[in-house]
């Protein structure tokens, strides 16, 4: 590990949330304030609600891969992958709040807080990669709606990335190593040579892993099973934690 070129991320839930996904950032914020709302019934108006937002279509029974926001096998819309970083968080609430029954006021709150909390870290993980900048590689490969490069032009990350990979772009999505394997081609870097810093243990942990590359998988403070430990090099609690396990690893 002591010859690391390359550090490449997750973008929601990673470099957006301390590990975190969307998916559970949302869920958290309605069962504070409505705890009669199940996880069944949450699960079912978020996954029509992303189908219908992506696709323009909730009625087919799409199946998902844990850590996507896309159905697998889906291509987003081009309205879908022109949406800001807000936008999506807007028109995701929409549906969720109106399938669930909640007010249009408490949705506002919601995207409110979400976004703020999105920008605030990544604010402070921009500067972060800026230190890390002109001693590695970086890059974000992500399962997205095709908007990936928009929202690191919108939060002044693509300067800082020798590679931006969606999965809606590319057409093959997380933990498929093609993906990966793409990335470290325009990096130009081996497996060896890399770390992919992921929330999701199974698209990005099993999939960085498969891929030949190091894996460091952010937890956060939420308590997250790891089925097989040897798919993990390093947990993080925090992001900026990876610059004291990449300075211990030189050593």
């Amino acid at each position: 590990m002591k010859d690391i070129r390359a550090l490449i991320f997750d973008f929601g839930g990673t470099l957006d949330g301390n590990g975190i996904h969307w998916l559970e950032r949302t869920y958290q914020f309605i069962r504070e304030r409505c705890p009669e709302i199940t996880r069944q019934a949450f699960d079912k108006a978020d996954r029509a609600t992303v189908t219908e937002f992506a696709l323009g279509d909730s009625s087919h029974n799409w199946s998902y891969q844990d850590g996507s926001m896309l159905p697998i096998g889906a291509v987003a819309s081009e309205h879908a992958a022109r949406c800001s970083l807000r936008e999506t968080a807007d028109a995701i609430a929409v549906g969720i709040y109106k399938r669930l029954g909640l007010s249009e006021k408490m949705k506002d709150a919601y995207v409110e807080w979400f976004c703020q909390g999105a920008a605030e870290h990544l604010d402070k993980n921009r500067r972060w990669l800026e230190t890390l900048h002109d001693t590695y590689q970086l890059a974000v490969i992500s399962n997205n709606f095709g908007n990936t490069q928009g929202w690191c032009d919108e939060y002044k990350l693509s300067p800082l990335l020798g590679a931006i990979i969606d999965s809606t772009v590319f057409g093959i999505a997380k933990p498929d190593a093609r993906i990966f394997k793409a990335a470290l081609s325009q990096l130009n870097v081996s497996p060896n040579q890399a770390i992919y810093v992921g929330d999701s243990y199974s698209a990005d942990m099993v999939g960085g892993k498969n891929a030949g590359m190091w894996t460091a998988w952010m937890v956060g403070h939420q308590k997250k099973t790891c089925p097989d430990p040897s798919m993990v090099d390093v947990q993080l609690s925090h992001l900026h934690e990876l610059t004291d396990f990449l300075d211990s690893a030189k050593k």
